[in-house]
């Protein structure tokens, strides 16, 4: 627990509980966007309780970076209001404007991109990143994606639906003006990806969860190009760090090796959009709540490391 920034004054519903100097939306660096999105679950159910546990366990969040040694927050971290939306139907896909699908994501987040404002997405389900990576294509053409997740994501259509969960990637991908996307800890994915892989040979480099422990994580973040935007489904982690998601896999990242790719990313990268999505809270299990919290923190101290006076010998 902290402080002054802590203190009676604080912001109702602000994650990491600021108070109002540091959480004004004008003002603010970051902007934490709570989307409490859940349509194509397919196995454990509650994503769309997943912006409220981490809001409640960011209240916990020390707010003193002893890796950093700063306190992020002060760069300002600013709480949206929820975003509310309807699954999209597969006959808007081929729509303009409003009838987009996620169209609302999108047009919250433009005016972020524009002002290079770090807008990062809590969800809710990952499918929500279509909204925020369309937001980013018009300042940004280059944009590249670095998704990790247990899961490859690749499928062109699941259940008969193209915006389920198990498609985003492969939303993802088709939407850039020049596709590039890195895949880390995937360690599920289906003989209708593999096959749609080796056909295409699509430039999507996938850093498999097996083999962590040779990974060259400059190697991966060197791969992206200089725009970058960042989708991390909580189930890249170990489910025995994190079991509260909608399809834990054994076999995942550890919290320091994700730490890891996220540091050398924002030292290397400019990313200009994050998610974080996927969490499932389990009643009477906070830990997991706390695991999402804090990774949200660490992000942004990494994003704003520099700017916080931060040296890049740090990496």
């Amino acid at each position: 627990m902290t402080v002054a920034s802590k203190s009676a004054t604080k912001k109702a519903r602000s994650y990491f509980a600021l108070t109002e100097e540091h959480s004004d939306k004008d003002q603010a660096r970051a902007v934490i966007i709570p989307i409490p999105y859940e349509a194509t679950t397919t196995y454990v159910k509650g994503t769309s309780k997943g912006p409220d546990a981490v809001l409640q366990a960011s209240e916990q969040v020390e707010l003193f970076d002893d890796e950093l040694w700063v306190e992020p927050y002060k760069i300002g971290i600013a709480t949206d209001s929820p975003i509310e939306i309807a699954a999209p139907t597969r006959s808007k896909d081929k729509s303009d404007g409003d009838d987009l699908p996620f169209a609302a994501i999108t047009t919250a987040l433009k005016p972020l991109i524009e002002k290079e404002k770090f807008p990062i997405l809590v969800g809710g389900e990952q499918t929500v990143a279509i909204g925020a990576v369309r937001a980013c294509l018009d300042k940004y053409p280059d944009l590249s994606i670095l998704h990790i997740d247990a899961h490859a994501d690749l499928r062109a259509i699941h259940e008969g639906d193209p915006y389920s969960h198990a498609c985003v990637a492969h939303q993802l991908y088709h939407m850039l003006p020049a596709p590039s996307m890195v895949q880390a800890g995937v360690r599920n994915v289906s003989w209708d990806e593999v096959a749609w892989m080796e056909t295409e040979q699509p430039k999507v480099d996938i850093f498999w969860a097996r083999n962590q422990d040779q990974w060259d994580v400059n190697e991966m973040v060197n791969l992206l190009s200089p725009n970058v935007y960042l989708s991390i489904d909580l189930s890249a982690l170990d489910s025995g760090i994190m079991p509260a998601t909608s399809n834990p896999q054994p076999g995942g990242l550890s919290w320091y090796k994700l730490l890891e790719i996220l540091r050398v990313l924002c030292v290397k990268r400019n990313v200009v959009a994050a998610d974080i999505t996927e969490l499932s809270p389990i009643d009477g299990m906070v830990a997991p709540d706390f695991v999402a919290a804090k990774l949200l923190y660490k992000l942004i101290g990494y994003r704003f490391a520099l700017d916080l006076g931060v040296s890049k010998k740090y990496v």
